[in-house]
């Protein structure tokens, strides 16, 4: 138990320090003990400490905020990549889809729906070994 001088702290830091000498224990969790070396009265003391202590504080909270923002950012950047991606793969989807206008404004759920029964009618058309007997309209399928 310490009694606050020096020599009792000393004490305390070795009895932590033995409590945890056996090396599987070590191994398995670190245990952190008190060390007064880098403390002093004056510094605890000293108004001025306290200040520059919440200076740093404030700069780091405006680093974290700026590291926020930058991930928030680049997040942003990420999304508008994947969208742009998306919207280039309907686009080619719509003109590769037969008896569709190019000026047809169409969803992308219609865009789906309509190459999902194109897709169908020429698996239909191949498995049926129709494709130089007849003609069938894709679009009337859906």
């Amino acid at each position: 138990m310490s009694t606050g001088s020096a020599a009792s702290d000393a004490e305390d830091y070795e009895t932590c320090y033995r409590r945890t000498a056996n090396p599987l224990e070590r191994s398995a969790r670190k245990i952190t003990c008190y060390d007064p070396s880098p403390y002093s009265d004056e510094e605890l003391e000293d108004e001025g400490a306290d200040g520059r202590v919440k200076q740093e504080r404030r700069l780091s909270r405006a680093q974290q905020k700026e590291a926020r923002q930058s991930q928030r950012n680049a997040a942003n950047a990420r999304e508008r990549a994947r969208m742009r991606v998306l919207s280039k793969a309907f686009s080619r989807l719509k003109t590769s889809l037969p008896w569709v206008p190019a000026d047809t404004k169409l969803s992308k759920l219609d865009t789906l729906r309509l190459a999902s029964s194109y897709i169908s009618h020429l698996r239909q058309l191949l498995q049926d070994d129709r494709f130089e007997n007849s003609f069938g309209h894709p679009v009337s399928l859906v």
